[in-house]
């Protein structure tokens, strides 16, 4: 499957985490199925589910509107800073920031369909063409930066197969490890990541990934997961620096509700 990501390349950002995580949202009416946990090893499902309980999976699932701001920081420059509005429960979508032409970009779409309009500079994008290319890039922001912040949640995604993988310390803490591949799902269905899980509070505290284009003997990517922070019972991590190389991509202006402002869907202008 194409890597879609290669599109999201900004000259300024390193290809290792614009396009590290693109695993789409699966429907199940899309997909036909839910998580089958017959592919997947029982302790790596129970290791999965311990995290869960300990995140507030149950909240998260009735989660109306999540607000963001993804941004990306090295060596003291901010790189990336892009905003995200999701309306989790009829799928819009809405994510403004600066491209790489400098200009104000703004996309409201649907994300089971794709559809939508663009914004750039408040005007907006008429020419099919370039809208097209424009959503897809929108599209493609969700999927990456999103995945970055709720990426524990979607451990049972339909498609995904989980493996215990053993234990190994982080930071002095004993945690547990799981392997994570897809079956033909998702943006980039041959990407596997581990996910290192606390043993005593079960939160993530790493993530390592190695990508479907990637030469075999490459060695893996990846970032801790810190600032666990709640809210209003779901846990989320709001700082991911790199391994082994400077930087880390980190979120602001954080909302979680139940509820939310649909008029927050009718805003074209610049909001940050």
């Amino acid at each position: 499957m194409q890597n879609l990501a290669r599109f999201f390349v900004f000259a300024a950002i390193s290809l290792m985490f614009i396009n590290s995580c693109t695993q789409e949202e699966v429907p199940e009416s899309a997909s036909g199925s839910q998580f089958d946990a017959s592919k997947s090893d029982p302790k790596a499902v129970e290791v999965i589910e311990q995290m869960w309980q300990a995140l507030g999976k149950d909240k998260w699932d009735r989660v109306a509107y999540l607000s963001f701001r993804w941004l990306v920081e090295i060596d003291g420059q901010i790189r990336a800073d892009f905003r995200h509005d999701w309306n989790r429960q009829d799928n819009r979508y809405r994510v403004e920031g600066t491209n790489r032409e400098g200009q104000h970009f703004l996309a409201i779409f649907d994300t089971q369909t794709k559809l939508g309009d663009v914004y750039l500079d408040g005007e907006g994008v008429t020419v099919d063409s370039t809208k097209t290319q424009l959503l897809d890039y929108a599209y493609g922001r969700y999927i990456n930066d999103s995945y970055w912040l709720i990426m524990p949640y979607k451990l049972k995604d339909p498609g995904v197969i989980l493996n215990y993988d053993g234990e190994q310390e982080v930071d002095g803490k004993p945690c547990d490890i799981v392997k994570i591949t897809f079956e033909s799902v998702g943006l980039t269905p041959g990407d596997t990541y581990w996910a290192f899980i606390d043993k005593e509070d079960h939160l993530m505290k790493r993530w390592e990934y190695h990508l479907e284009d990637w030469p075999a003997d490459r060695e893996r990517s990846g970032a801790s997961w810190q600032d666990w922070q709640d809210f209003g019972g779901v846990k989320l991590a709001l700082n991911k620096p790199f391994l082994g190389r400077p930087g880390h991509i980190f979120f602001k202006d954080v909302k979680v509700s139940d509820m939310m402002d649909a008029s927050t869907f009718d805003v074209t202008s610049k909001t940050f």
